[in-house]
């Protein structure tokens, strides 16, 4: 019992003390000494007291109501009601402490609800397409950007996401199909489209959600590709000036011999060796830009995948970290080749012990593709270096032509395929990439 009603009832006890010390005075002042005058006075001190009793009662009811009202408002997000308090006792401190709160709800709803307007705002405006699905891949939210990427007029919310992604180019809609992150490319009947993919799970109102990320980088790669084509220009033109500046001297040095130093003619050997070490470090230098400006196409041939593996190994030093599916793939076996002891030499180049050098070879029956993934536990790439990687004269070693993991993207792609980049937990990188399947041994 709380202190509001202890004294609330010794009022009612002085009350009724007070009634019936009144009511005896009165009845003996007036001569009222009749046994029935006593009853009727305690039977109207009661009837009063069940009045005020009522009225008291009445008061207390109808502010606890409407606070529960009030309460009952919360649970349904509605903060509007505000109670008038007349009270100056402990009912009263407790409408004040309810209105506040409600003040307080309010402010902070119409702050957040400002600012999810105006983060609305933002992600509607943004080129970024996004993309938020539940667990069912049922769309809760979208933005401008990624009704135009799906070809939609109307916003994306309550659509199945695999419905949509049949809009996108089919490497995009795979990577999408996967949740793989990278670069993916595709060319249009007039330009090379570059898009970058982002996807990733987290946990929204107690429920896992996955968000997509679609950037459209077909610019800026532009710009990037100038600035790669504009250093191998540089590139070359320094390898150029290095070879060339020794070779026109030592040619000048051979003439002086020949013509007016004929006595030093012992020397001419070692010139001509050194003007011959240079003319094949250059034609080296050369050769590598010229095949991969003039790649061919694949001559597909059906290949024994074990058989292709087992001359993989007589090349290069790697773990097998798989067993090898006993199936044929159709591909170019000379440009495979070249593929993977390029990855697996990367690989070893990349700081990594023997025993770290990893090749896995496994089967994918659904997509009917063998799927290879090599791997290292050297530095790994950066984000921006990832996005590069796969980008001509992009290099992260001192002395290279930014063309070895190019030219393989390249010979994937003309198989059908996608090479892709990743950062290894522990330290390291990863890149996978699919093959087709010939017929079944």
């Amino acid at each position: 019992m709380n202190f509001l009603m202890l004294r609330q009832l010794l009022l009612l006890v002085l009350l009724v003390l007070a009634l019936q010390t009144a009511g005896h005075h009165l009845l003996q002042k007036f001569g009222f000494n009749n046994a029935l005058w006593p009853l009727l006075l305690n039977l109207a001190t009661i009837l009063i007291v069940w009045v005020v009793f009522s009225i008291f009662t009445r008061s207390i009811k109808q502010v606890v109501d409407t606070l529960e009202l009030g309460v009952k408002c919360f649970e349904d997000n509605d903060f509007s009601i505000t109670i008038q308090n007349k009270r100056h006792d402990e009912l009263g401190r407790i409408i004040d402490a309810y209105n506040n709160v409600a003040q307080t709800i309010r402010k902070e709803r119409m702050n957040l609800y400002q600012r999810e307007i105006l983060l609305d705002t933002i992600i509607q405006q943004t080129p970024l397409a996004l993309i938020l699905t539940d667990m069912s891949g049922v769309v809760v939210y979208s933005n401008e950007a990624a009704q135009g990427l799906f070809k939609q007029k109307e916003p994306l919310d309550g659509i199945i996401f695999s419905t949509l992604i049949k809009a996108l180019p089919d490497a995009l809609k795979q990577a999408t199909i996967e949740k793989h992150q990278g670069l993916y490319s595709h060319q249009d009947e007039q330009h090379k489209i570059v898009y970058y993919l982002n996807c990733q799970m987290f946990t929204l109102n107690e429920a896992e959600h996955y968000l997509y990320l679609y950037k459209n980088m077909t610019t800026e790669i532009s710009r990037q590709e100038i600035d790669l084509w504009k250093n191998a220009i540089r590139l070359m033109s320094h390898e150029l000036n290095n070879s060339l500046a020794p070779i026109s001297s030592l040619t000048n040095s051979a003439k002086d011999i020949l013509t007016e130093k004929p006595h030093h003619a012992d020397m001419l050997p070692d010139i001509l060796d050194t003007i011959s070490q240079r003319t094949s470090r250059l034609h080296t230098f050369i050769d590598q830009y010229a095949r991969f400006a003039r790649l061919p196409l694949p001559s597909l041939k059906t290949v024994d995948l074990r058989d292709f593996i087992a001359i993989i190994t007589r090349l290069c030093e790697f773990q097998l970290t798989s067993q090898i599916p006993d199936v044929q793939l159709s591909i170019d076996q000379g440009q495979m080749e070249q593929v993977l002891i390029n990855l697996l030499k990367n690989a070893k180049e990349s700081g990594s012990a023997v025993e770290d050098v990893g090749l896995l070879v496994v089967l994918d029956e659904p997509n009917h593709n063998v799927v290879f993934s090599i791997t290292d536990r050297g530095p790994g790439m950066s984000e921006a270096q990832l996005q590069q990687s796969l980008l001509p004269f992009f290099t992260t070693k001192q002395q290279g032509t930014g063309l070895g993991l190019t030219l393989c993207n390249e010979i994937v792609t003309a198989h059908g395929g996608v090479l892709r980049l990743n950062n290894r937990e522990g330290g390291g990188l990863e890149i996978r990439f699919s093959l087709g399947l010939g017929v079944s041994a």
